[in-house]
């Protein structure tokens, strides 16, 4: 998981809308860890200075009968706002110049909102603020060319390839009658029609489903095992009725909690027929791409090289930020940490809320989940988080790695073709939100800094020795 925001960016995002107006003096007030203090001061000519803007601004905007705007005299203005509306209005406007100053002038790169603490603006006299920022912490990064990295090196052999294969045959399988009056076991197909009801506590049955017709898989380990065993050792033609509590489900809340009565009508025994790999099938099965087996099996044995050896520099790309993780310093602010929690917590219930229809509260209470325990792992893993992106950041600023507006929208770009959206909507729709660019942006400085790591680890590679898992992960890529 990536931390999307670790930089503050509410002034900074406004900050090309304003333009220096006034001289003030900064100082540090103190520093501890990556909390500084700062001070700004504006003298008495730079105040009067700002109230007379805000006066003339004021009589620009204000519609007072008997005066055309912009030509309301100055004691006016001051009777219709009073003094003290004014000065208020004026530090609105010198606070935020102020605060860039400092930012700028400290080369401060924040991770939270500033906290103020004005002075009151008064005629006449100088005006103080004093600001305390929560920057991002010091990094110590180890000399990276001395990190040891390793790289699984994932090798697909002709059996998986074949078992690719095959997998892609049954995905064509057809499922066919085999008019046969035997019994029927745990391993067969079966075609059924049935009918099922609601029963109330009488007994009495309100029909939900009539004359639905399906086949069902006896061996699959999802079934009821109430259904299977009603049908296990019937004949097609024969029926039978099974009757059961439906616990909580997300998809039928409705049904929830209440008795179930299936009556079942046994209509044959199915086989779910594999056809074989041959020219014809392969044709078929790749649209005219491929025309014969062995070009099929070429596609099949490229496509899985390809994904083994993504998977193998995904394993160095893991390894080389895990071992520079672990050999770098910094201290974790716990404004970035409690942010991180925030973010993973949500994510989290958005989940939940999804797959199983619950609130989080109520999820931990079903489940029987301590709290505590989750609490305990959500810190933990959000810690490695935060290290991680403050690391990576580091190193980015380390050694001037950036991201540029054109590897921008060729991020945009690729994503709006793959998710089939219009560029230029995608494009508007990144560009109007800050936060979400700016996201994007650091990923993109996230990816660099990492595909620029893994140039200068010292790089262990060693052969996978789990075939069985090196096939199922080229597979899913």
């Amino acid at each position: 998981m990536y931390l999307s925001v670790i930089k503050y960016y509410g002034y900074c995002q406004q900050k090309a809308n304003r333009k220096g107006k006034y001289e003030l003096k900064t100082e540090v007030v103190s520093q501890e860890k990556n909390i500084i203090v700062l001070k700004a001061e504006f003298d008495a000519e730079q105040v009067n200075k700002a109230i007379d803007m805000t006066i003339k601004d004021l009589s620009k905007k204000t519609n007072i009968k008997g005066f055309r705007k912009g030509h309301v005299p100055r004691k006016t203005i001051e009777l219709y706002f009073g003094m003290k509306g004014i000065c208020v209005e004026t530090t609105e406007k010198m606070v935020p110049e102020a605060i860039d100053k400092m930012i700028e002038e400290y080369e401060l790169s924040l991770i939270a909102e500033p906290k103020l603490e004005p002075g009151d603006l008064k005629e006449g006299e100088p005006f103080t603020l004093q600001v305390t920022f929560e920057v991002t912490p010091e990094v110590t990064l180890p000399e990276i060319d001395t990190i040891e990295a390793e790289k699984t090196v994932y090798i697909p052999t002709e059996e998986m390839r074949d078992e690719n294969i095959a997998r892609l045959l049954e995905a064509h399988s057809e499922i066919v009658p085999t008019y046969e009056e035997r019994e029927i076991t745990k391993e067969d197909f079966v075609s059924v029609k049935y009918t099922s009801s609601v029963v109330d506590q009488d007994g009495n049955a309100s029909p939900v489903e009539n004359d639905q017709k399906t086949e069902i898989d006896l061996s699959q380990e999802n079934m009821r095992p109430e259904v299977v065993d009603s049908i296990i050792g019937k004949k097609p033609g024969d029926t039978s009725a099974v009757e059961f509590s439906v616990e909580d489900d997300p998809q039928n809340k409705e049904l929830a909690g209440k008795k179930m009565r299936y009556e079942i009508e046994i209509l044959g025994i199915m086989k779910k027929v594999t056809p074989e790999l041959t020219d014809e099938k392969v044709i078929e099965i790749t649209k005219s791409k491929h025309k014969t087996t062995d070009e099929f099996k070429e596609e099949v044995m490229s496509q899985l090289k390809a994904a083994a050896e993504q998977h193998s520099q995904d394993s160095l790309k893991d390894s080389a930020v895990e071992k520079l993780c672990d050999l770098s310093e910094v201290e974790l602010p716990d404004t970035l940490v409690e942010r991180q929690k925030q973010a993973m917590r949500a994510d989290q219930a958005q989940r939940i809320k999804k797959d199983s229809g619950m609130e989080i509260e109520e999820f931990f209470e079903k489940s029987g989940m301590d709290k505590e325990e989750y609490e305990k792992e959500l810190d933990e893993a959000a810690k490695v988080v935060v290290k991680r992106a403050l690391v990576l950041e580091a190193l980015a600023d380390a050694n001037d790695i950036e991201w540029t507006p054109e590897e921008l929208n060729a991020e945009i770009h690729r994503i709006a073709i793959s998710s089939r959206i219009d560029p230029k909507k995608l494009h508007d729709y990144i560009y109007d939100d800050r936060d979400r660019l700016f996201e994007m942006a650091e990923k993109i400085r996230n990816r660099k800094t990492v595909d620029f790591l893994i140039t200068k680890v010292k790089v262990n590679e060693t052969e996978d020795e789990n075939k069985s898992e090196a096939k199922e992960d080229t597979e899913n890529k």
